[in-house]
This record gives C-alpha cells, sequence and structure tokens, in this order.
C-alpha cells in the first residue's frame, strides 16, 4: 500500500546498519508494539506473522501481518529518503464506486502523474502520489506477481489510499493511516516459520 507517499520516490543509498531497531530490521518470530493507531492496541504486543515485498523499477516496500490473537493489523514499510510507515486493521477493500471514482479517472490520474489532481471521498480529498506496475512477491520469495496500484495521500497527509488492479480482478481500494515510527517498537522473538497469513 506504501509507494512515495510524501512524493520521494528514490531509495536511499547504503545499508541499514547492524544496530538498527526499527521496523526496517522487522523478520518473522519479531513481535512489535504499536501506538495511536487504535487505544485498545496500545498496551498490545503483535507477533509478526508474515512479510511480502513489493518492488516497482525504483522502490521496495514491505507489508508485515501482525497478530495478537483475533487482532491482525497490516504494518507496510519503505525506506526512500527517509523511513515512511503506515499501518491498518481493516484490510478488507471497497470498489471505486464506495469511493466515487471511476476507472477512466483513474486512467486520467496516472496519464497526468500530476500530484495537483485528487479525488474526493466522502468530502476528503486525496492527493495523486504515484501509479506504477508492483510486483507482489509472497512471503519475500518467487518471481512476482504483476498488479497495477495507484497511491493517494489524504490532505491532511495522516491517511492514504491505494487503489489496486490484479489481471482478471476488479479494483480494490484500501485505506490506511500514516504511522510515525517512533510509534511501533520492534522487540527480537523467534525468527521461525511463524506460518501463513492472509492469502491474495
Amino acid at each position: 500500500m506504501l509507494r512515495s507517499i510524501f512524493g520521494k520516490g528514490k531509495k536511499k543509498g547504503g545499508k541499514s546498519t547492524a544496530q538498527d531497531d526499527s521496523i526496517r530490521a522487522a523478520k518473522v518470530g519479531d513481535v512489535v508494539s504499536i501506538s495511536g493507531l487504535r487505544l485498545e492496541y496500545d498496551d498490545l504486543y503483535f507477533f509478526i506473522e508474515k512479510i511480502d515485498r513489493y518492488a516497482t523499477d525504483n522502490e521496495t516496500w514491505y507489508e508485515l501481518l501482525c497478530v495478537e490473537g483475533e487482532n491482525q493489523v497490516w504494518i507496510d514499510w519503505s525506506d526512500g529518503y527517509e523511513l515512511a510507515i503506515t499501518a491498518t486493521d481493516d484490510p478488507d477493500p471497497v470498489g471505486l464506486g464506495s469511493i466515487g471514482t471511476t476507472e477512466e479517472e483513474l486512467i486520467q490520474l496516472d496519464e497526468e502523474h500530476s500530484i495537483d489532481n485528487y479525488i474526493e471521498v466522502e468530502g476528503e480529498k486525496y492527493y495523486y502520489r504515484n501509479s506504477a506496475e508492483v510486483l507482489f512477491y509472497q512471503d519475500n520469495r518467487g518471481q512476482g506477481e504483476g498488479f497495477y496500484n495507484w497511491d493517494l495521500v489524504q490532505e491532511d497527509g495522516e491517511h492514504v489510499l491505494s487503489i489496486t488492479k490484479w489481471e482478471g480482478k476488479p479494483f480494490e481500494a484500501t485505506f490506511s493511516e500514516v504511522i510515525a515510527q517512533d510509534r511501533i517498537v520492534l522487540y527480537k522473538g523467534d525468527r521461525g516459520d511463524a506460518g501463513k497469513g492472509r492469502n491474495r
């Protein structure tokens, strides 16, 4: 869900240090706490069950499925000029009709590629940030499966709308919240095979 949402698309050179304890260092089996997404989550510790990778020609990002009992949170992070993180506990997509846009409008956004353009959802403006063909690597493995993606950011900069189109499937729109990196704490855990997360 997280691509160039702050208008910065190039990856930062170099690698994270060995002492990195941010979300960048997360592995399956680790544990995270997240504050501010929902009040009831502030005191919970989520087990990282699954990590998927996404890539375009100039950017890579990761999606973590984090589980605590019946609670599930998806955290996306991308390390461009700065570490950018989004999270959601409601991954169920909605159709284009639910967000008041059309395929033709998305094509226009893609062709014009202008951050001045936006779509309006329930009175809130979501500004275009990027669109591109993406490869999805389930469990960070394999050859990758392609889809097309549009990213838009709410005017307040705190929420992201991602719209995806997989071959043979309808358009899907999902919403997530921008999370400051100091709202997530990573704890090293048992980095074994934690099983499967959601399927596509």
